[in-house]
């Protein structure tokens, strides 16, 4: 052991007698101690010497030593003497001759290196003196050093070991080298290991220093990894891998994940810091430790991020549309951790049974087409996806018929008739007649644009696409009009004398069906509620003008006739026959004079129908035609020749201010026959 002599005087020491007393002689205060700085071995000993001067009075009083120590410690004036430190018992002792003092430590450890300080105290009351600023005492042991030479291969590496030492030791020193406490045969001052990743703890020693060797260098092991926190981790959570692994010198970690990929490079931190793990974070990991001397890996630990639903979506299999009848299935996908649970939509509806991932049509039809959609949860959240259509393809089905009009439909009105059907793809439509063959309209509607009662009528229509076609059950036009002109006829139809039953009847053409009331000219009560008016046992004072009322909720119409009652003869038969067939042809003239005058009415435009109808058939309709009216007047018997009197007859009305005025010609027949004597 090696140091520096020092010696504690000057200033310091003349400043502590000053302040203490007068100083009588030459004598200073004094602290000489050497060497100054001491280096030893760990375990070994050592002594440390200080000697000292004072003056031999004070106040010519002698000075005499009290007590001298050593100590590295001071508080608030208190100097603690070694020996009374447990750290140093039984390992300090003290060796004083004249002025000269010796400190023995043995058993040197880490822990002793220091600052030791010497005092001496003596009689005076000043008299107390420190030499500073003390002996520095450092403790070593050996330390094994790793060179790495040669290529970086770990395989190709050279490793030499040299145990150092940091104190000059006086005297030439010879190794001692172990591997796991087992001797080496080695006594050189360096050991070259053979492999990379050498099994076993490498350390030297001094020799006469056995029991004080170097902290031993060896390869990583014994490498740990673990997660905080463990168990479920859930995503935007902070994360912290720990590796830890006993290796001389230190390791340095680097981070893998499963498929190899470094995630972190080198680095001494054993940690790997998740501040916010995501889900992509995801998967197994490990850690590798390394030094100079070798490298371990760890084990893996999976880190399973726990996340809501990050997509959700639909898809069909088959995809695009789908044949009516085929298998279809849906598919909810969607990543979330753990696996989500699903909810089906239909049109934002749940589905029954549709709590799988899978939802699937074992035959698809028709009412399965619509916007399908899933709902994906689990306990971190939920998402929702898209609507995804599923298209499916299919021939209509039965065709349903509307009528649009307002109320019942009235002749001159306009109607129009919608004929629709559930078909995929959309399906073209036909209309038809009952018992036409011919289609009347290629649309999905037939519009009257003035009915007639002529369109009454069953019609049906056909709605077809390429997957097949279906026909309508029949939907019936019920046109409703007014009364026609009403028709008069006679019964009998020959010779009308006192004494016999005749018949008038009624007839007109009307929808709702007509009521009929029988009036005669003059008299304001009504003669018959029936379509046939019957007098039985005929007389003369029945002559008159008779006229029937036709008449339903859509309108009215009024018809007359004149009877005279005259005795019949046989003359007057064939002269009544006569007269009565030449009525008829007159009856005949007046018909189709009406006739003519009706038609007459002025009819649409050249080009245009009464109904706005894209006809893709012939008008198969025939034309109704109108009754003609005849008022017949019987006169009394006269003396005079059989004659005949057309004349316009009046018409009577009951109430004329509710009543349509009617222009009708009223044929007056009169037959004249002798007097009966009686």
């Amino acid at each position: 052991m090696k140091g520096v002599a020092m010696s504690f005087s000057g200033a310091i020491c003349r400043v502590i007698v000053l302040t203490a007393a007068v100083v009588c002689g030459n004598d200073d205060w004094k602290v000489t101690c050497s060497p100054s700085q001491i280096c030893a071995l760990k375990g070994s000993a050592v002594q440390i010497k200080c000697s000292y001067t004072y003056p031999s009075k004070i106040n010519n009083k002698p000075t005499v030593v009290e007590k001298t120590f050593w100590f590295t410690e001071e508080m608030n004036g208190n100097y603690r003497d070694l020996k009374k430190e447990g750290s140093y018992s039984n390992r300090v002792d003290y060796q004083c001759i004249n002025n000269a003092c010796t400190m023995n430590i043995s058993n040197l450890g880490k822990s002793d290196s220091n600052v030791y300080k010497f005092r001496f105290t003596t009689n005076h009351e000043f008299g107390k003196y420190t030499g500073l600023p003390g002996v520095h005492l450092s403790i070593t042991d050996p330390q094994v050093q790793v060179n790495i030479t040669g290529s970086t291969d770990h395989n190709q590496k050279r490793i030499e070991l040299t145990c150092n030492n940091k104190c000059q030791l006086s005297h030439p020193v010879s190794y001692i080298w172990f591997n796991d406490e087992q001797k080496l045969n080695v006594n050189n001052q360096s050991y070259l290991l053979q492999t990379f990743n050498a099994t076993g703890k490498y350390y030297c020693a001094i020799k006469g220093y056995e029991s004080f060797p170097s902290p031993a260098v060896y390869a990583p092991n014994i490498t740990l990894l673990s997660a905080i926190p463990s168990g479920e981790i859930a995503e935007g959570t902070a994360v912290t891998l720990n590796c830890s692994s006993d290796a001389n010198p230190t390791a340095k970690y680097t981070w893998y994940r499963q498929n190899g990929a470094h995630v972190q490079k080198p680095r001494s931190e054993t940690q790997r810091v998740f501040s916010s793990i995501q889900a992509s974070d995801s998967g197994w990991y490990h850690c590798e430790a390394d030094n100079d001397l070798g490298r371990i890996t760890s084990r893996s630990i999976y880190i399973n991020v726990l996340y809501r639903p990050k997509t959700c979506t639909v898809s069909v299999i088959p995809s695009g549309k789908v044949e009516e009848g085929l298998p279809v299935t849906l598919n909810c996908s969607s990543d979330a951790n753990p696996a989500a649970e699903y909810t089906w939509y239909k049109e934002n509806k749940i589905l029954p049974n549709g709590s799988k991932q899978l939802y699937y049509f074992s035959a698809v039809s028709s009412k399965d087409r619509g916007n399908y959609s899933c709902k994906s949860e689990n306990q971190y959240g939920h998402r929702n996806s898209s609507p995804r259509f599923l298209d499916v393809l299919y021939a209509p089905k039965l065709p349903s018929v509307s009528i649009t009009s307002s109320g019942e439909i009235v002749e001159g009105s306009s109607v129009t008739v919608t004929c629709t059907s559930d078909a995929n793809p959309a399906a073209e439509y036909k209309w038809y007649r009952e018992n036409g063959q011919k289609c009347l309209e290629s649309k999905n509607y037939l519009i009257f644009n003035y009915i007639e009662s002529s369109d009454s009528g069953q019609y049906y229509c056909t709605a077809m696409n390429n997957r097949g076609e279906k026909t309508s059950t029949r939907i019936n036009i019920d046109v409703k009009y007014a009364p026609r002109l009403p028709a008069v006829s006679l019964s009998p139809s020959g010779e009308i004398v006192e004494g016999i039953s005749v018949t008038l009847t009624c007839r007109s053409d009307a929808n709702p069906a007509a009521e009929y009331t029988w009036y005669k000219e003059g008299e304001e009560s009504p003669k018959a509620s029936e379509q046939t008016f019957t007098i039985s046992d005929i007389l003369y004072e029945h002559s008159g003008n008779y006229y029937c009322q036709v008449q339903n909720k859509m309108g009215r119409s009024n018809s007359t006739g004149s009877v005279i009652v005259v005795a019949g003869s046989l003359n007057l038969a064939v002269i009544g026959t006569t007269v009565f067939i030449f009525l008829i042809i007159i009856f005949l003239f007046v018909f189709f004079l009406l006739r003519k005058r009706r038609q007459s009415i002025p009819s649409p435009k050249q080009g245009e129908s009464p109904n706005n109808i894209e006809q893709c058939q012939d008008n198969l309709s025939e034309p109704q035609e109108d009754f003609q009216y005849a008022s017949v007047r019987f006169l009394k018997k006269q003396k005079d020749p059989v004659y005949a009197n057309f004349k316009p007859a009046k018409t009577g009305k009951p109430n004329e201010e509710e009543e349509e005025e009617q222009g009708v010609e009223y044929a007056t027949v009169k037959f004249a026959s002798t007097t009966f004597q009686r």
